[in-house]
């Protein structure tokens, strides 16, 4: 399996990959999905494997049917089979193959998904935002959907496979992904207020050494000259975590491993958003899952953030590890991102940033909006929001903030976006 794989360039469904080798009379063992496969007519039943088929798949199906095969490829077209083709008023999509021992079944299957369309998907209303594009997005869709994929490996059939697996309301990510009407949210109008005040006056946080950056307005009884701005809340946490554990998470982002940090950009048939690489952000980041997020340090500064804010660590999002060498940063941006609104997650409402080391010079974390810079220290952490606290669906703007370029040495940090 590993030389198909790496010889055409693909990473598939276990159970999709021992298929297309099938057609070549081919024995197959795979060891890590326990498959052993058979020469078509030999009768060996494939179990379904629950690995997601990647949008690259078609360029190696392709290729393994003869195409990039050197000498004579005539006996090697006899399984290719010839493709179905489907009446031109019903378009859903790429011309389906139907091929070898399966081909009766799939053309039912084709047929099949041709009512579909003419029955439902074409004349009921609930399929109107979705009409354009429930397609199948892959010539081997309903071969697939027949051996049982829209079940084994939901994750890519039932978008790329719409009409085959007869998904295709779930092209609507509402209908995806709909927003649970029980949910509660994690913060109400005056809440914001009451969750930072709480953190200043609460011995429970003292350790941390709290200090105000930046709030609403002075305190009744307090110094008009403090110092501090007056604007949205911010908090500086010089001693939120101990040396050993910065050290830690650095080392558990490099076994997460960095890549480039990409920002969010144009949205998707099926109503996701592409990511891509930004010249106003040059940083690398990894994320803290797998042995990470198993790590205890890592479990530890997570509960840590839930119990200052009050907000469970299931409204996080996983921790992001960054890295910035020298000459790298990231433009004037705002964490919000407002899409999210309608989302299961909800929006970001706060941002709980936490330095992992020292940096010897730039680096700095700047509010140009506010007039504030705070400066990489160890240990330390900066929590600001991004919502408005007499509406938490409102973007407050003014917690714009940008990384500053770093000038000498390198910068790490840990990165926690909480939800609503």
């Amino acid at each position: 399996m590993a030389f198909f794989i790496k010889a055409f360039g693909v990473k598939a469904a276990p159970s999709v990959l021992a298929y297309a080798l099938v057609a070549f009379g081919v024995t197959v063992y795979a060891r890590e999905a326990g498959l052993k496969v058979g020469s078509p007519g030999h009768g060996d039943v494939l179990p379904s494997v629950d690995y997601p088929i990647p949008s690259n798949f078609s360029q190696g199906v392709t290729q393994s049917c003869a195409d990039d095969l050197e000498g004579d490829h005539s006996e090697m077209s006899q399984f290719c089979g010839a493709k179905e083709k489907l009446p031109a008023d019903i378009d859903f999509g790429v011309e389906q193959n139907a091929e070898g021992d399966t081909a009766d079944q799939v053309l039912k299957l084709i047929e099949s998904t041709k009512r579909y369309f003419q029955n439902e998907v074409l004349v009921k209303p609930e399929y109107e935002s979705v009409r354009d594009e429930c397609k199948n997005r892959h010539e081997l869709c309903s071969f697939w959907a027949h051996i049982g994929e829209c079940e084994a490996n939901p994750g890519y059939m039932i978008l790329q496979c719409a009409p085959a697996c007869r998904t295709c309301k779930k092209i609507d990510i509402r209908n995806r992904c709909p927003l649970d009407p029980e949910a509660k949210n994690a913060l109400s109008p005056g809440d914001l207020d009451k969750m930072f005040e709480n953190i200043m006056e609460s011995e429970e946080f003292d350790e941390y050494n709290p200090t105000i950056l930046s709030r609403p307005s002075h305190p009744q009884g307090s110094k008009k000259d403090s110092d501090y701005n007056i604007g949205p809340w911010m908090l500086l946490f010089p001693d939120f975590i101990s040396h050993e554990e910065a050290d830690r998470m650095i080392e558990l982002s490099e076994i997460e491993g960095y890549e480039r940090s990409m920002d969010v950009g144009a949205i998707n048939f099926d109503g996701t958003h592409e990511d891509y690489k930004s010249s106003q952000r040059t940083s690398e980041n990894s994320w803290c899952q797998d042995t990470c997020y198993k790590d205890p340090v890592a479990q530890s500064i997570m509960q840590r953030i839930a119990d200052v804010t009050g907000i469970p660590e299931e409204n996080s999002e996983n921790l992001q590890l960054l890295r910035y060498e020298e000459g790298q940063f990231y433009g004037t941006h705002h964490d919000l991102i407002p899409h999210q609104l309608e989302r299961q997650s909800g929006l970001r409402i706060l941002t709980f940033y936490v330095y992992l080391n020292d940096v010897e010079e730039g680096g700095g974390t700047n509010f140009p909006r506010l007039g504030l810079t705070v400066t990489p220290k160890k240990g330390s952490a900066v929590l600001w929001p991004s919502v408005l606290n007499e509406n938490p669906d409102l973007q407050d703007h003014r917690t714009e903030h940008q990384a500053l370029p770093v000038v000498r040495g390198v910068k790490y940090g840990a990165n926690a976006w909480i939800h609503q």
